[in-house]
């Protein structure tokens, strides 16, 4: 299904501020998850949502989300400030908590740390990602539920599209191309009817790279590796490049990925998620990350040390390309 003038739109606004355009992406194909209630803590009376989270040993820490602009309430709807609940009771969010399901590996009905890691990571990028669209002005509606694979091809659709739009007048950028039809391919006889995902040529009618788009990293890697091979055999000077927004396997891409080069849509966040995830039981997050900037810096930080580059870097890094002889 082709984009729409909305799609088109949010992309083109935000074309030069990655952050934003990481922002968009993900709230386009937005995957609703089933445990966004792990925000609404009891709180006793008069306890600040501070000691709440000291009391109930929380791996989030509320302050993230009223950083980012949500405003908590307590069951009489009070709104939750420094001198405590009015009321006991489970706290409500306003705007309403809606996080994205990142981690296929703890399900929905999940216990214990497991469920503490999933829904504290979830909250963790929920914050940020308010936060960038609070700030950037962004106004985009988070569909409440799509298929794994219609998100997958909308993502894919999205990124063509910002890659049309930010890459140099003249260049291509095409999709499903059989490999029969790129030269040094074009004659073999054990390509078979194979397509490319993502080709970029430039001006010259050159082509730069191939690039995968990928939702997420899982099972159909055989499917990609299938692809590579001819590609690799008869064009070895043709970078294979790759963009995900894979986050539990986001350092494993980083590390083990068969392309050339990896590209994250949003690498800071997927850094941060990682940092929470991996906060050990027993272990408050408002103490390691007592506002939602230090999440943030956090992230970078573990962004860098993992050498995840974004897709900023994916469009600077293809533009250079169309300078080498």
């Amino acid at each position: 299904m082709p984009l729409n003038d909305d799609h088109k739109s949010l992309v083109e606004q935000h074309l030069s501020d990655h952050e934003a355009i990481s922002a968009v992406l993900m709230g386009l194909c937005w995957n609703e998850s089933a445990l966004a209630h792990s925000a609404n803590i009891e709180i006793k009376q008069s306890e600040t949502l501070v000691q709440a989270s000291e009391r109930l040993e929380l791996g989030w820490n509320p302050t993230w989300l009223t950083d980012a602009g949500f405003t908590a309430y307590d069951s009489a709807g009070t709104a939750l400030e420094d001198a405590g609940a009015h009321t006991a009771g489970p706290v409500r969010w306003s705007p309403v908590v809606r996080t994205c399901r990142l981690d296929d590996k703890v399900s929905d009905t999940a216990h214990g740390h497991g469920f503490r890691r999933r829904t504290s990571a979830e909250l963790a990028v929920l914050a940020i990602w308010t936060d960038v669209v609070a700030t950037r002005e962004i106004h985009i509606a988070r569909p409440p539920h799509q298929s794994g694979g219609t998100r997958g091809a909308l993502f894919r659709d999205l990124l063509i599209y910002f890659l049309e739009r930010s890459l140099p007048s003249g260049w291509q950028v095409r999709h499903e191309v059989p490999l029969t039809h790129i030269r040094g391919l074009h004659m073999r006889r054990d390509v078979g009817d194979r397509k490319s995902d993502i080709l970029i040529i430039d001006s010259g009618n050159r082509l730069v790279a191939a690039l995968s788009s990928k939702w997420t990293w899982r099972s159909d890697r055989g499917t990609e590796a299938a692809q590579m091979v001819p590609l690799t055999r008869y064009r070895p000077d043709v970078p294979y490049a790759m963009a995900t927004a894979e986050f539990p396997r986001a350092a494993s891409v980083a590390r083990e990925s068969i392309e050339d080069r990896t590209y994250h849509l949003c690498p800071g966040w997927a850094g941060a998620w990682m940092s929470v995830n991996e906060l050990p039981a027993g272990t408050l997050a408002q103490d390691r990350w007592p506002d939602l900037a230090s999440l943030r810096q956090e992230g970078i930080f573990r962004a860098e040390a993992l050498t995840l580059h974004g897709l900023d870097v994916l469009v600077s890094d293809l533009k250079n390309s169309g300078d080498i002889l």
